[in-house]
């Protein structure tokens, strides 16, 4: 006895060309649409590389990680900083080395990039205070070895109409010796700090043929910080 087999398409038939001539009119007619919707993917970014999908907000806690650690900031802070005069950013945080060797703390400071959202307002030398030594900064951050800290930055104006990189004589000119800025207006009208973290790779510097870690650009994370103001 002869069965048939269920038909498994709900939908309704659609017969497809049977002649090679037919399919190719086919194929013609449908590749002006997918050539639209490729365009209109690539106008809203669905064709990004992965360089650009990669930014994301992370929740305050979370640990997101590079070549060279993991990372979780966890709360924020502005006020004055006794130690140097002006003012100062406190982000508390906990860091864990992937590198097998002791890596020193200045050279994580390409990895972590602050915005307040506004031009007039800028961080500037970045330092690593120990939580278990207060008053204590971090000399090198030891491999496999889990550390809280408190990243510390000084805080200057910025010029929203200058752009250019500093040259080493305006760094450690007369402005270096200059006291700091007071940056009390555009902290009173902020309550928040972007806080990105990068990947990081390790690398020869571009004058130092010694190898080193350095920021590569990409964003692994980009913590929203409320600001605590003291």
């Amino acid at each position: 006895m002869a069965h048939h087999m269920p038909d498994l398409d709900d939908g309704p038939e659609i017969p497809f060309p049977r002649t090679v001539r037919g399919r190719v009119l086919l194929a013609a007619v449908g590749a002006p649409v997918i050539a639209l919707l490729l365009v209109a993917l690539w106008l809203t970014g669905g064709l990004d590389d992965a360089k650009a999908i990669q930014f994301k907000t992370v929740e305050p806690g979370r640990t997101v990680q590079n070549k060279l650690m993991k990372v979780a900031l966890h709360e924020a802070s502005v006020g004055e900083d006794p130690d140097l005069g002006g003012y100062r950013l406190e982000v508390r945080a906990e860091l864990e080395s992937l590198a097998d060797e002791p890596v020193p703390a200045s050279q994580l400071n390409t990895l972590f990039k602050v915005d307040f959202g506004r031009k007039d307002l800028k961080t500037e030398s970045m330092r690593v205070r120990l939580v278990r030594l207060p008053d204590t900064d971090l000399g090198d951050l030891q491999p496999k070895m889990r550390e809280e800290v408190v990243l510390v930055w000084t805080l200057a104006e910025g010029d929203p109409a200058k752009k250019e990189v500093k040259t080493a004589e305006e760094t450690f000119g007369e402005d270096f010796l200059a006291p700091p800025d007071d940056v009390s207006e555009q902290l009173s009208r902020v309550d928040e700090a972007e806080v990105t973290v990068t990947g990081a790779t390790f690398e020869p510097g571009f004058t130092d043929p010694a190898k080193r870690w350095w920021t590569d650009d990409r964003t692994v994370g980009v913590y929203p910080l409320p600001l605590e103001k003291g």
